[in-house]
């Protein structure tokens, strides 16, 4: 996926450090090995290891407590689609009335 595209690099590392700083911190750390695992090919493979994880399709789970549960359907309630609903409450971390004011200021956005 990088080696092939390489441009979305700098917005992956850009989310990664919301998501996770600490492992940001340990790639701006080790630069160097990062990059060099970037361009290597898995043993027998043809893609690189981010095409790998890609093809693999790893899930992504986040928690949320019963209160963020009954905010995204406080959210659906309003007639949001709950994958809107989804993105935008984590997009305003997790902040129900961020999240209500950007599902109403982006109601007629298209995808």
């Amino acid at each position: 996926m990088v080696h092939t595209n390489p441009q979305i690099l700098q917005p992956m590392l850009q989310e990664l450090s919301k998501q996770n700083p600490q492992l940001l911190r340990l790639i701006q750390e080790n630069n160097d090995e990062f990059l060099q695992l970037l361009n290597e090919t898995f043993e027998g493979g043809d893609g690189d290891f981010l095409d790998q994880a890609d093809q693999d399709e790893m899930p992504h789970a986040i928690s949320v407590t019963p209160e963020e549960q009954e905010a995204i359907g406080r959210l659906e309630a309003m007639g949001f689609e709950r994958e809107r609903v989804i993105e935008a409450f984590f997009a305003c971390d997790r902040n129900e009335q961020l999240a209500a004011n950007y599902l109403l200021e982006h109601a007629g956005d298209e995808e």
